[in-house]
């Protein structure tokens, strides 16, 4: 059973980017259509759409099973401050991750706003459980290691969809194994330690699943082709990430509005002219360790 905690924990340390850009995400009741110009003649590299549909059924069928009904019971028995703790904790234990790359990336005011943000929220902030740094003037931001791979000119490769993890590509999964190596949590050694790094799994993924639950439901209620849309807010999301923010990803069309390609259905790629909503962007998908009840 520990065996298995410890692969969910390290699947947990693999999703973290992704979950943090979930968690960012804010609900929006009517979301406008828009042109994305950037996107215009973009296209996703997918070149193994059949095995990434087969690994997305498979994510579906763990999610409807365990891990959502497992998100609700948290929702129910928790209240929203503490949840609201929890999510603000999870968020500051990316800090050395993040302060890392944003120096990688020659992003030194960021990487001084980091520094400040993990200072203040470590210690006001009670271990991160409140975030003063943000009334203090210290936005909050992420970075990993698949971002910095982008700046410095590295191509994402084909689109990859890992049950547990969710959407990827080549560079974001090699990226997330390298900011492991950026997390002091991964240092340590001994049974204590291992604990650790298995509970921020547990409450991390409880915490993202909890804050998708509406983002998911209604992909899974409206989208024609849910796979092509989650594909599609992963390229957008990322590529905004990347630019730290300077690509709107704001009103943006529903899923329904994605038309269905014969070239998306041949696995030959995706139109992004028309991309999902701002609420579903959240859905860069999240899920890890957490349903085990011992929790990365």
């Amino acid at each position: 059973m520990r065996g298995t905690v410890s692969f969910l924990a390290f699947a947990a340390c693999l999703a973290a980017p992704t979950l943090a850009f979930a968690q960012d995400v804010p609900a929006t009741d009517a979301p406008e259509t828009a042109a994305i110009s950037d996107a215009q003649d973009a296209t996703v590299s997918d070149p193994w759409e059949g095995a990434n549909r087969n690994l997305y059924a498979v994510h579906e069928g763990i999610d409807e099973a365990i891990l959502e009904p497992v998100a609700r019971g948290y929702r129910a028995i928790t209240p929203r401050p503490l949840r609201t703790g929890v999510t603000n904790f999870i968020r500051n234990l990316r800090g050395p991750v993040i302060f890392a790359n944003d120096v990688l990336q020659g992003e030194f005011s960021r990487a001084g706003a980091t520094a400040a943000r993990f200072s203040i929220n470590t210690t006001i902030g009670i271990v991160g459980l409140f975030d003063p740094a943000t009334n203090m003037g210290f936005e909050r931001h992420d970075e990993d290691f698949g971002q910095t791979l982008a700046v410095w000119g590295v191509e994402p490769g084909p689109y990859l969809f890992i049950p547990v993890l969710g959407p990827s590509n080549v560079r974001d999964t090699t990226g997330r194994v390298v900011d492991m190596v950026f997390d002091p949590l991964n240092w340590g050694r001994g049974e204590e330690v291992e604990t650790a790094r298995m509970a921020r799994g547990v409450l991390t993924g409880l915490s993202t699943r909890e804050q998708l639950l509406e983002t998911v439901d209604d992909i899974r209620a409206n989208s024609i082709d849910p796979y092509a849309s989650i594909r599609a807010s992963y390229i957008l999301l990322g590529e905004s990430a990347i630019e730290n923010g300077r690509t709107d990803v704001q009103d943006l069309p529903d899923f329904e509005d994605i038309p269905e390609s014969d070239e998306t259905r041949s696995g030959g790629g995706e139109d992004l002219s028309l991309l999902p909503s701002e609420q579903q962007i959240g859905l860069t998908y999240f899920m890890l360790d957490y349903v085990t009840g011992e929790a990365s």
